[in-house]
């Protein structure tokens, strides 16, 4: 009896050190985390477009500068040929690097020419396009600088509301335990030390019939279908959790480990509802194998590509085993 009024003077204590927080705190907490992840999703997706804005233009750029090549060498053979022909340096108009000069040279070169003034048509527009097309390029890389920025202030914003978000739920958990270890001590039948029951054999730490995969404070958007990276499409749902945060199996069924560059550690979960479930990125592994819902299959980091970047576990439903669906409404209901 004294151990366990001692265990909730020890709670009460700790509860006074850190402010209980309500079921209004954590819900306002959970949305201004949610909302930082939409902004960071947004911010991945901005730099993602510009990545391939700026990669077209160069292709671009490389075209034209293919196609003035091609021009000014035509104009040199034929100015060449005229010169040869007449004793007239028409050559020298290649050097400059003025178009307003080229332009005044303009009497000259149809004089040179005569029936070629196509060459130097397809001369000029070629390089036209050129110029227009690399000035579009510098203000692209500009955008893509701005967007990684804006990447980099979304990565430190999601990380600050997940430290609150944290704070807040251990706050709230101190209440919990607080609350039942007093009731255990008042109705004389308090299980352990602080009331607290003990862990469950086998790495089971929550149970249902489908549960959030995340296990700890977390925050998520709707981020499916959005471009990323190298031309691909988000074929899930990024849940944005602090390093080390458990990762559980969402349903029961069989986890094997699936290491690879992109994903980095990742795995497959071939649940027992018929559906497999994708998740990349851990930090590290748990149990693997056959599994109960809710065993700790992993904890989440930022392995793979996601190298550098905000920890999360990067999670895709797989009906039947087929093609990736949003599992964004799935994770609202369970998360």
């Amino acid at each position: 009896m004294r151990r366990a009024v001692a265990a909730v003077a020890a709670l009460a204590l700790l509860g006074l050190l850190t402010p209980p927080a309500s079921a209004a705190d954590l819900a306002g907490a959970q949305r201004r985390a949610n909302a930082a992840a939409a902004r960071l999703a947004a911010a991945e997706t901005a730099l993602a477009k510009a990545e391939a804005e700026v990669s077209r233009l160069k292709g671009q750029a490389d075209a034209a500068s293919t196609k003035l090549r091609a021009a000014e060498s035509r104009v040199r053979t034929v100015a060449v040929r005229r010169y040869m022909d007449s004793g007239q340096q028409a050559t020298q108009w290649l050097n400059e690097t003025d178009m307003g000069q080229a332009s005044r040279n303009q009497v000259l070169l149809k004089f040179v020419l005569v029936g070629n003034s196509d060459s130097v048509a397809d001369y000029r527009t070629a390089r036209a396009d050129l110029d227009a097309t690399r000035s579009a390029m510098a203000k692209q890389l500009a955008d893509q600088q701005g967007a990684v920025r804006k990447l980099r202030q979304e990565e430190a914003d999601i990380n600050a509301e997940l430290s609150r978000l944290a704070a807040a739920a251990k706050a709230e958990e101190v209440r919990k335990r607080a609350a039942a270890a007093a009731a255990a001590a008042r109705s004389k039948s308090a299980k352990g030390a602080a009331g607290v029951p003990a862990p469950r054999a086998g790495g089971v730490i929550v149970t249902g019939s489908w549960v959030c995969p995340v296990q700890g404070p977390h925050a998520f958007s709707n981020d499916f279908g959005q471009p990323r990276s190298g031309g691909r499409r988000h074929q899930g749902n990024d849940i944005l959790s602090p390093r080390g945060t458990p990762v559980v199996a969402n349903v029961g069924g069989v986890v094997s480990r699936h290491p690879n560059h992109l994903g980095g550690l990742s795995y497959y979960l071939h649940g027992a509802d018929g559906n497999t479930y994708y998740g990349a990125h851990l930090q590290s592994y748990g149990a693997e194998g056959s599994v109960s819902v809710g065993t700790v299959i992993g904890y989440v980091g930022n392995s793979g590509d996601a190298s550098g970047g905000p920890t999360h576990l990067h999670f895709e439903i797989h009906p039947g085993g087929g093609g990736a669906v949003n599992p964004y409404p799935t994770l609202v209901k369970y998360c």
